[in-house]
C-alpha cells in the first residue's frame, strides 16, 4: 500500500513537471515576420555595441576585464549596407590587394560562423552559439564554405538552402590575404552579420535553423578565378 502511495506520488510530480516545462515554453513568444526584423535589427547594434575586437581580430564580449573604455566597440568602424546587413573591417588587419569573392570564384577562408536567434526587444545577442568553424574545429582555412557556394554534388535542393547571398556581397568588400592554406592566422579580418530575413529567415536550409542572426568572423585566405582550385 505505501509503495502504491509512493509510485502515486512520484507520477503526479512528473506529470507536473512536464506540465510546468510545457507552460514554460507556451511562455516564449512567437514572432511575426515584422517582429522578428525588428528584433534583429536591435539585437545587432546591441551586439555591436557590446563587442569588439581582441589582439587576433577574434569578435568577443566586453567582460569586467576589459570594457568600452579598453577597447573600441564594434560600432565604432560598423558599416550597413544598403540592403541590410552589416559588416566590419578590423582596423589592425593590413590591406591586401587581389580579385574580390563574387560567388562565382573560389575562395579559401579561415572562420567562425556563429549565430543568434533575437528575441523580443533586441535580445538574444548575447547567446552566440556556433554554427560552423574552421578557426575552432580543424584548425586549417576552407575553400568555399557551403554559405558561399553550393555543393557541386547536390543535384536537388536548390542554391538557397545553402548560400547567404550577403555573405558573398559582405565578402566582397574585403581582399584576400594570399596566405598559404598552411598559414595561421594571425589577424582576421573583420566580421560580417545578416540579420534572419536575409539569411535563411524561417526557410529550409542545411543548418537546420529558422530567425537565426548569423555573424562571420574571418580571415580571407585566398580568391582563385572560377576554373582554378582555391588552395
Amino acid at each position: 500500500m505505501i509503495k502504491k502511495f509512493v509510485l502515486l506520488i512520484s507520477f503526479f510530480s512528473f506529470f507536473t513537471f512536464i506540465i510546468s516545462c510545457s507552460s514554460d515554453d507556451n511562455d516564449v513568444k512567437s514572432l511575426t515576420i515584422d517582429e522578428q526584423n525588428a528584433a534583429d535589427d536591435l539585437a545587432i547594434k546591441n551586439f555591436l555595441n557590446n563587442y569588439y575586437f581582441d589582439d587576433l581580430g577574434k569578435v568577443v564580449k566586453f567582460s569586467e576585464s576589459v570594457t568600452s573604455n579598453d577597447k573600441d566597440a564594434l560600432i565604432k568602424n560598423a558599416i550597413q549596407d544598403p540592403s541590410g546587413f552589416w559588416y566590419v573591417i578590423n582596423p589592425k588587419a593590413p590591406v591586401k590587394n587581389g580579385l574580390n569573392p563574387d560567388g562565382k570564384n573560389n575562395i579559401l577562408i579561415h572562420y567562425n560562423l556563429a549565430y543568434f536567434t533575437a528575441t523580443e526587444g533586441g535580445n538574444g545577442y548575447s547567446s552566440l552559439t556556433n554554427a560552423a568553424s574552421t578557426i575552432n574545429l580543424t584548425g586549417m582555412p576552407q575553400e568555399n564554405p557551403f554559405f558561399y557556394k553550393k555543393p557541386k554534388t547536390d543535384t536537388v535542393k536548390a542554391e538557397n538552402y545553402y548560400v547567404i547571398p550577403s555573405f558573398i556581397k559582405g565578402l566582397n568588400k574585403f581582399k584576400p590575404t594570399n596566405k598559404d592554406k598552411n598559414a595561421v592566422y594571425d589577424q582576421l579580418q573583420g566580421v560580417i552579420i545578416v540579420p534572419s530575413r536575409l539569411g535563411y529567415a524561417r526557410n529550409s536550409n542545411y543548418l537546420n535553423l529558422s530567425n537565426a542572426t548569423f555573424i562571420l568572423n574571418f580571415e580571407l585566405y585566398k580568391v582563385c578565378a572560377e576554373e582554378q582550385t582555391c588552395n
